[in-house]
């Protein structure tokens, strides 16, 4: 029996029981008195329903995921410390707590427990000890890993474990080079867990007027929202079933566009439309998430063809030299240039994010563009007759040693043109190869997110060329990890 069905049967014997009350009054009055109560009791029995049946708020507070930390473990030479395994913890810990989103288990109240309970503190913990340990210290997730250093690169590695059954819910993995930062590297593990724990809510309001592209969902600061944060906005779909037990398996999710937090209060935030996708409209009601997990049974990346299993491009004519282009120190509004790296755009004002996501669409290095604002927030440029923006998100002013990454005076096209065959093809498709130098990836998709562990807001392209790893977004919350050696494209992995 439903909620629902329940709740009418509690009403309807009370008052059956009443209205033979009734009937039995009327049968010794006079008309009028017994149709009076009767009268009487019919509105009784509607109050008695409406009470019953009235909705109540339902609790909409965030509960944040309770959180163990376990020490990483030390694997290899040369830390400046072999205590560096529990300050890479607490760094963890630091960074899971100013996201806002979740309650981390104190470390010194975790470190007595554990000890009173000989359990293990250090390393990559099995699936049962760590589902022992956060049952006994009331968590939901520990997390457990370890940092190994060797004399080319570092790498942090960490599982995240089910207290309930043990299981693994997300193993993540980072790596920099030799000349890369410890602290870069744990940071940028920080953002790959706290995306492995979506937030999701709903939009409770569309603006109208003049403020038609507003939203306001039913997340705030108690949530961890912050300003600047984009949210995936979707509605269910079809029921997948199973053919035989009927079982419900999944259901699908119908993508209506994207928006970014704008302003954040208590339980609420306001949000600005970045596009919707055609025919749908964002509404209320519709379900926003934050995030898409890894890559762990619960993943929602899309497969690209372009990268799977790429062939070896063919070898250069004997004596290619990588290109050279004069490096602008001023930008003049009004002027012509070219755009040396592809630059991706998206939403209604066409505008490209520093994070350069490359499922958007292309503006191909080679192309011939018109710089006609420069902002402490945004570029703006004109090309095939469009307007185009570059905003910039981390990066605090527009400076001419960011805009050297995009815009030169020289036309790159020759240098293109120059490739084999199947590098020209595979810029011109936007792929990446195997084999190919990083000025190549650079026409092919243009600037990474992240290189060397760092990310790439501020960073002079100089820099990014003497990284060795670097990190694409391939969708709104998918990565692409491409790694070189001797210039040379070598890992392609997402």
């Amino acid at each position: 029996m439903t909620i629902h069905d329940s709740r009418l049967k509690g009403v309807a014997m009370p008052g059956y029981r009443l209205m033979r009350r009734v009937h039995d009054i009327e049968r010794g009055v006079s008309g009028l008195t017994a149709s009076i109560a009767m009268k009487a009791a019919v509105i009784f029995v509607f109050i008695m329903a409406a009470f019953v049946f009235a909705p109540r708020p339902a609790s909409a507070e965030f509960k944040k995921t309770k959180i163990a930390v376990l020490n990483f473990q030390l694997q290899g030479e040369g830390f400046e410390t072999q205590d560096m395994g529990k300050i890479v913890a607490e760094w963890i810990v630091t960074g899971l707590v100013q996201a806002g989103r979740f309650n981390v288990v104190e470390r010194g109240l975790l470190e007595k427990i554990l000890k009173e309970q000989e359990l293990p503190m250090y390393g990559i913990v099995e699936g049962k000890d760590a589902a022992k340990t956060g049952k006994i210290v009331g968590a939901k997730v520990v997390i457990t890993g370890s940092v190994m250093k060797l004399r080319d690169y570092t790498e942090v590695s960490a599982r995240l474990i089910n207290v309930e059954d043990g299981s693994i819910i997300a193993a993540e993995k980072v790596r920099t080079d030799r000349t890369g930062k410890l602290e870069n590297l744990v940071s940028e593990m920080i953002d790959k867990i706290i995306l492995d724990f979506p937030l999701e809510g709903y939009i409770v309001q569309r603006g109208s007027g003049t403020e038609t592209n507003m939203v306001t969902v039913d997340l705030g600061k108690t949530s961890g929202v912050r300003a600047g944060k984009r949210f995936l906005v979707y509605k269910e779909g079809k029921v997948i079933k199973h053919p035989k037990t009927g079982e419900i398996l999944d259901v699908e999710r119908v993508e209506l566009g994207e928006i970014e937090i704008r302003d954040v209060k208590d339980k609420t935030a306001n949000a600005v439309i970045l596009h919707e996708v055609m025919p749908y409209n964002i509404e209320y009601g519709s379900m926003v998430r934050s995030a898409v997990e890894s890559g762990n049974g619960k993943h929602e990346a899309k497969t690209y063809d372009r990268y799977a299993d790429t062939p070896e491009p063919e070898p250069e004519p004997a004596g290619a030299e990588e290109p050279s282009f004069e490096k602008l120190e001023s930008f003049a509004i009004g002027s012509t240039y070219y755009l040396i790296t592809t630059i991706h755009t998206g939403g209604r004002k066409n505008a490209g994010q520093w994070d350069n996501r490359i499922d958007l669409t292309p503006i191909k290095a080679g192309e011939k563009v018109q710089l006609t604002a420069v902002t402490r927030t945004f570029v703006k440029f004109k090309w095939h007759g469009g307007e185009y923006y570059y905003v910039y998100h981390k990066s605090r002013v527009a400076n001419p040693a960011l805009l050297a990454r995009y815009l030169v005076k020289d036309d790159p096209s020759p240098t293109i043109e120059s490739y084999p065959q199947d590098i020209k093809a595979a810029i011109t498709q936007g792929k990446i190869l195997k084999g190919m130098t990083k000025w190549q990836v650079l026409f092919s998709v243009g600037i990474p997110k992240g290189a060397g562990g760092r990310p790439t807001s501020e960073m002079p392209l100089d820099e990014i060329l003497l990284a060795d790893h670097w990190l694409f977004m391939q969708g709104k919350f998918d990565q692409l990890n491409v790694k070189f050696a001797d210039d040379k494209v070598i890992l392609i992995d997402d």
